[in-house]
């Protein structure tokens, strides 16, 4: 019998004060719902300029979460 993995992107912005209570509210939940952490990373915002160029925004970053779970 196969078993079927289903995964779930969360990506949490991190432009507030709040954004620890935000991780820990999604780790929760998740869990409650039967999901399991798979991993997480940061990553860095790019913007266009004027010009058309791309560039790295300073200070915009976001909190990736990624989970799995059978079924």
């Amino acid at each position: 019998m196969a078993i079927t993995l289903s995964y779930k992107l969360v990506d949490l912005s991190s432009d507030h004060h709040g954004w620890t209570t935000q991780v820990e509210e999604a780790l929760h939940q998740h869990a409650q719902d039967g999901w399991e952490l798979v991993t997480a990373f940061q990553r860095g915002h790019e913007a266009l300029q004027v010009g058309s160029t791309i560039t790295n925004v300073p200070g915009l970053l976001s909190t990736v979460l990624i989970f799995k779970r059978a079924g």
